[in-house]
């Protein structure tokens, strides 16, 4: 916790600061108050708070007086200013001594929030900081290497040319543990030592340095193909899995000149945040996206579907048609899909789960002697949730949609497509059938699949759906349900086409047929 001071000669307003705010919450907690400068001078030689909040003009000592006092004890203090006044004069003074904020009273309670939010961040850096410093106070190489990280021009250049590096350009590797369980510091700091020491032995070559949660590697020069970044994961992998740890590894790219590293370090650390979308057992390195979508061709009119439920239907249609190759492949459509969507992870395995058990619902209800079997196979869900790579999530997934795909299509062949095709319209009529799509996942010609259609059923593949659905809406008009619902329950989105449908097939209109049957 941030420790706090508060200082006002308002007693009110002592008490009410101390009390309305939500400190803990926020990460700090309200040491101490004081009425006025003297007093929160001896408290905070006391208490050494990390945050004073002072009223700009109290009796005696002003809110000013106080930061100028401070500031000569503590430098580094954070200091929040409350004023009644709206004077500009007074808030371009307290800027004047670095302040970190500047609130008019009565406080607006969530600016004030948003100050100790930003306030958190900046002082948690400080204390790693000054953490780092105390261990190590030399300026040693691998404080050096922090320095050119994290400094400006300038200063980086003053710690590159002490680590000797040139303007040939250098480069970023990071890298981050997993599979740690709480209380295993020891493997990691054995990782550690291990890096250590083998990077001191190839100090020709770059210098190890750790900035958490990372460790990493400055390279002297940047890693010039493929061919070297494998070897580099290669010697990784050679240290790491000694302790039989895994990792995942990322370079930054080419810095020109050595003042450039921080930007090497910061592309390495987005692509070490993205390491669930990349490739497994490689060295990230900004290849091309692996999940992006393919570019779609025109779309036929006629052939347009919905896109809010077309290719989960499809893969439906696939599982309950066995056809295990198309399912495996829409699968990895839709996980492009949901990577173009929203490039999350957590929402991903969400939305994985969602489809594994809705497909699994819709089979079960509309084939219910499936249920022991598809209870048979285990579910994937677990190790989707756990695994640290979408590739290993997809594979997962794909092949759980396959075993579902041989359950459903066992004992089919062909040369039956017809009937398979006749059964899946019975069971799926409400939704957006196409013949092009179950050709697709028949593997044939949608044109042939049509005329196969019709030598075998006797009617093209349009009139027989369209007289399911007709069948089932009558069943469904003389139960009274109303004209629209009807209409979406058996497939049709726009009432007016169901109309002109029925009217075709019965004769008379939905309504008329209600009122008569």
């Amino acid at each position: 916790m941030i420790k706090v001071l508060i200082v006002d000669d308002e007693p009110k307003l002592r008490e009410g600061m101390r009390t309305l705010i939500p400190w803990e919450e926020e990460g700090y907690t309200v040491v101490a108050t004081a009425a006025n400068g003297y007093e929160a001078l001896d408290k905070f030689r006391e208490l050494q708070p990390g945050l004073v909040m002072a009223d700009i003009r109290m009796p005696g000592m002003t809110g000013l007086e106080l930061i100028a006092e401070l500031r000569k004890e503590s430098p580094g203090c954070h200091v929040l200013i409350l004023s009644g006044y709206a004077d500009f004069e007074y808030a371009k003074q307290a800027i004047s001594y670095h302040i970190d904020g500047y609130l008019l009273k009565p406080v607006d309670e969530e600016e004030l929030i948003s100050y100790l939010q930003e306030l958190r961040e900046k002082i948690s850096l400080e204390e790693r900081i000054n953490e780092w410093q105390a261990l190590e106070p030399a300026r040693t190489t691998e404080v050096l290497v922090r320095e050119l990280l994290q400094s400006n021009s300038k200063e980086g250049g003053e710690a590159a040319a002490e680590l000797g590096l040139t303007d040939s350009g250098c480069e970023v590797v990071l890298l981050e543990l997993k599979g740690l369980n709480k209380g295993e510091d020891a493997r990691e700091d054995a990782v550690k030592r291990l890096m250590e020491r083998h990077w001191q032995e190839q100090e020709g070559h770059g210098f190890f340095f750790t900035l958490p949660p990372y460790m990493g590697i400055l390279l002297k020069e940047p890693l010039r193909d493929e061919r070297a970044r494998a070897a580099l994961w290669q010697e990784l992998h050679h240290l790491i899995s000694k302790e039989g740890l895994e990792f995942v590894a990322a370079a930054g790219g080419a810095a020109g000149r050595p003042e450039e590293a921080g930007e090497s370090f910061g592309a390495a650390r987005a692509r070490l945040e993205d390491a669930f979308f990349g490739q497994k057992n490689t060295l990230l390195c900004g290849m091309p996206d692996l999940w992006e979508e393919p570019a779609q061709g025109a779309v036929e009119p006629e052939e347009e579907l919905d896109p809010e439920r077309d290719i989960e239907v499809q893969l439906l249609l696939a599982v309950e048609a066995g056809s295990s190759e198309v399912a495996r492949e829409l699968t990895l459509q839709i996980i492009r899909k949901l990577v173009h969507t929203q490039r999350d992870e957590t929402y991903i395995k969400d939305q994985l789960l969602r489809i594994v058990s809705s497909t699994i619902a819709r089979l079960e209800a509309a084939s219910p002697e499936l249920r022991p079997l598809i209870a048979g196979q285990a579910s994937p869900m677990g190790e989707v949730y756990s695994s640290r790579y979408l590739h290993d999530a997809e594979r997962l997934v794909s092949g759980y949609m396959e075993q579902l795909s041989r359950l459903t299509g066992s004992g089919s062949g062909r040369g039956d497509e017809i009937k398979r095709i006749t059964d899946l319209i019975q069971r799926r009529y409400k939704e957006n059938l196409k013949l092009g799509t179950l050709a697709e996942i028949f593997n044939y010609n949608s044109a042939y699949l049509g005329k196969m259609f019709k030598n075998q059923v006797g009617e093209h593949f349009n009139t027989y759906l369209d007289k399911v659905r007709i069948e089932k809406a009558k069943q469904l008009l003389t139960q009274g349900m109303k004209v629209y619902e009807v209409a979406e329950q058996v497939g049709y989105m726009n009432s007016d086409y169901f109309n002109a449908k029925f009217r075709k097939y019965v004769g008379v209109s939905p309504s008329a047929y209600r009122k008569e049957n």
